[in-house]
């Protein structure tokens, strides 16, 4: 590690002689000093409990501000000329800078930081001295950790292949990378600002909108679908939208990432027009993103970096394929193609090629990896972007098995040729009708299975040119029953958009026929059920108007039924909640989830007054019209019981980061650490995040002599609780080498089945600071 460079300027020598004995009692080995004295630079090495002069009278200009780690002056002085001149110097290029006040006003005790300024106010031990310079060292490398880290984001965003953008909470553009720019035929500057609706349709707009806001909201990154026109086209993407923190910790905007599946979308719909039964043939596959380093000899090195979808592809953690390469996880034979690639991207560049991957379990799977070269810190690296192609490969057997459905499916399907002639019937066409394929093999032939000849013969001129018809309707067999059917007709054309062939779906539903009827005759007895139910229930028809309601919703809302017949169903909602309640009614429709769909709003009574409530709803059909019942039910004391439950969270959160004690929760059964406080980086010296990312490196911590008394004590050994009711003391050496003496007291939790669920522990810093400990 470089010895530290500090410029030291105070108007007291006695103070200037006491931080430059302090600083030689500190735990660096070596430290240069540039000593302000007699208005000229002294230099000084600070080096185990001595001081060594270098030279009595420095050439201020022969001080690189650069090379400065740290800047000590006391308040008084700083408008000195000369000191002025360096001091400016000093703050263009961030370096870290300590101000020795006086607190004789009282406005400044102990440590204060002002952004990039530390104050220390005297008088001061040099404990607090040694924890000050501490601070400024640490804000300088966390720093600089940051904006590397930023660089490396950079990089790999505008390296990537998709659309990549950052949005606000307003629908403004705010980044883009170059995908994106000339997705939209749009320069990088010139998109700066833009906003949604400036690049989408209003309707599309307002869709992403919505997505964005319920994430930054939220906190929870989600991935959906959606259709957009752009430039007049129409495309299909998956797009991902994660939510960007800011400092604060808040959400102000968020990062999407597209994906153009319109080509996918273009072979789905295509097969959904010829069967809507049969499902999706392709499916999305998310790519993985890896970033491994060249070894001297041009063959690929280990892993820099991996994103989550290549961990659980593969069924290895990070930390472990950060220990691999990509040759340790490939089969023999795509090896050999890699040792070609290398030479192909050491020539051009970039490549792209096809892999199979091995899995940790043995499985394999079929990648198609693009790969190029760029460089990060001065490195050259591989940035690898593997897409799973293994559905792709199986898209053959897949429509095989699809040709074999049809001809299993329970559905009577027949193909016709443009002029209305049958020339394939599946099974099951020929044991509902009873007629052969030769049979039907004349123009209009099947025009013969229709009751309603007529019908029958509109039905057929409709598609034969270009048209489509479903609906309901009776057809015959060859033994003359005749029963009622559903048809779904539409003419098979060409990339040129020419008819080639007609298809023709049937389905019996005499037995649909018979339950309608049956649920017709059971209608009294769902009123009477409905009346009795706690919950309200109403039901509305396609206009969203009330069409339905039972007596519980007089009890919630205060309308009678006479009342409420009839009309809309914002009657119910407040205007001000009515837009989002829409939104989610709108979205549970748009996307088929299903019964039972739950969400929560708010209500609104007849004299105005205003509820929370919980709506479970489901959509339905009837002779053609689509009816959705509403399960409606007032949560107004569940919402108090979890304002409750919220405020004790806060409570013991506020706690937990103002203590100075280490405070921390276990799981028994597992080990695993479910709760560190803030104050945890004060004694171990180790930030919270790098303990959830290596559980183990707060034992490791601990003393090698006391790490057995360590765990036996925090974990209950054999799960007894333990017999050191005082607690225990043992050592933690910070990652700097400094040595911390804790005090720990651990202790189980008991649930009311008389188990231990939970053990907690507090450490102390119990530590006696002296100017040549360590």
């Amino acid at each position: 590690m470089p010895e530290p460079i500090l410029i030291l300027a105070m108007k007291d020598d006695s103070e200037t002689g006491k931080i430059i004995q302090t600083l030689a009692y500190s735990n660096h080995p070596l430290i240069t000093v540039f000593n302000w004295k007699n208005q000229g630079w002294e230099k000084l090495r600070c080096e185990n409990s001595r001081v060594k002069t270098e030279d009595n009278l420095v050439d201020p200009e022969s001080i690189d501000p650069v090379s400065l780690d740290l800047v000590i002056i006391d308040e008084e002085i700083q408008d000195n000329i000369q000191l002025y001149t360096i001091l400016e110097k000093i703050r263009e290029l961030d370096i870290p800078l300590i101000f020795i006040t006086s607190n004789s006003n009282n406005t400044l005790e102990g440590i204060q930081i002002n952004q990039k300024e530390i104050y220390l106010s005297r008088p001061f031990e040099p404990r607090e001295f040694i924890l000050t310079m501490q601070t400024a060292f640490y804000k300088k490398n966390v720093e600089r950790a940051l904006h590397e880290s930023e660089n490396k984001y950079r990089i790999l965003i505008e390296n990537a292949d998709d659309p990549i953008a950052i949005v606000d909470y307003q629908g403004k553009f705010t980044l883009v990378n170059k995908s994106a720019a000339i997705f939209f035929s749009c320069e990088e500057e010139k998109f700066q600002g833009k906003t949604m609706w400036e690049l989408f349709p209003p309707e599309i707009a307002d869709l992403q909108m919505n997505n964005i806001k319920k994430v930054i909201d939220t906190g929870e990154g989600r991935i959906f679908e959606n259709k957009s026109i752009i430039r007049g086209k129409e495309y299909f993407f998956s797009t991902n939208i994660q939510p960007m923190p800011l400092k604060n910790g808040e959400v102000g905007s968020v990062q999407l990432i597209a994906r153009d599946i319109t080509p996918m979308k273009m072979v789905e719909n295509a097969l959904k027009k010829s069967e809507e039964k049969f499902r999706e043939v392709f499916n999305n596959a998310n790519d993985g993103i890896s970033l491994h380093l060249i070894e001297e000899d041009g063959s690929p090195g280990k892993f820099y970096e991996v994103n989550d979808v290549v961990c659980q592809r593969l069924g290895y953690c990070k930390e472990e394929l950060l220990e691999m390469g990509p040759l340790d996880v490939i089969t023999p034979e795509t090896k050999e193609k890699l040792y070609e690639v290398m030479r192909t991207i050491n020539s051009k560049g970039k490549a792209t090629f096809e892999a199979i991957q091995v899995t940790k379990e043995g499985g394999l799977l079929t990648t198609e990896i693009s790969n190029h070269v760029f460089t990060l810190q001065g490195r050259e690296m591989i940035m690898a972007i593997s897409r799973d192609i293994t559905e792709r490969k199986k898209t053959e057997r897949q429509i095989l098995r699809i040709l074999a459905g049809i001809e299993g499916a329970g559905d009577a399907i027949s193909i016709a040729m443009p002029d209305g002639a049958n020339f394939y019937q599946n099974r099951a066409f020929n044991e509902l009708f009873g007629y052969s394929v030769e049979e039907l093999n004349i123009p209009l032939g099947p025009v013969k299975l229709f009751a309603d000849l007529e019908l029958g013969r509109y039905i057929y001129q409709t598609i034969m040119n270009g048209n489509r018809w479903d609906g309901e309707l009776e057809m015959v067999t060859e033994s003359g029953r005749i029963f009622p059917a559903y048809m779904q007709a539409n003419a098979i054309k060409d990339n040129k958009n020419r008819i080639i062939g007609l298809i023709c779906v049937l389905n019996d539903i005499t037995e649909r026929k018979r339950v309608e009827y049956a649920l017709k005759t059971s209608e009294e007895k769902f009123r009477n059920l409905a009346q009795t139910a706690v919950d309200a229930i109403i039901i509305i028809d396609g206009e969203e108007r009330i069409i339905f309601s039972n007596n519980s919703l007089e009890r919630i809302f205060d309308y009678r039924a006479e009342e409420i017949m009839g009309q809309y169903i914002d009657t119910l909602i407040p205007q001000r909640y009515m837009e989002e309640f829409q939104v989610k009614l709108d979205f549970f429709h748009q996307d088929d989830l299903g019964v039972g769909n739950i969400f929560e709003s708010f209500g609104m009574r007849k004299d105005g007054s205003e509820f929370p409530l919980e709506m479970s709803l489901n959509t339905w059909e009837a002779e053609g019209n689509v009816y959705t019942t509403f399960i409606i039910r007032d949560i107004t004391q569940r919402k108090l019981d979890e304002f409750k439950l919220k405020m004790r969270e806060d409570i013991f959160q506020l706690m937990s980061q103002n203590i100075d004690e280490v405070f921390w929760i276990i799981d028994p059964l597992t080990g695993q650490i479910l709760y560190m406080s803030q104050s945890y980086h004060k004694i171990w010296g180790r930030s919270i995040s790098n303990l959830y990312q290596n559980p183990r490196s707060w034992i490791e911590s601990i003393h090698p002599r006391d790490q057995e008394k360590f765990i036996s004590y925090i974990f209950g050994k054999n799960g007894k609780t333990t017999s050191h009711r005082e607690g225990i003391e043992c050592s933690v050496i910070r990652p700097d080498g400094e040595k911390r003496r804790i005090k720990v007291r651990a202790y189980p939790v008991i649930n009311q089945n008389k188990e231990i669920y939970r053990r907690i522990g507090i450490a102390t810093d119990i530590s006696d600071w002296t100017p040549d400990s360590g």
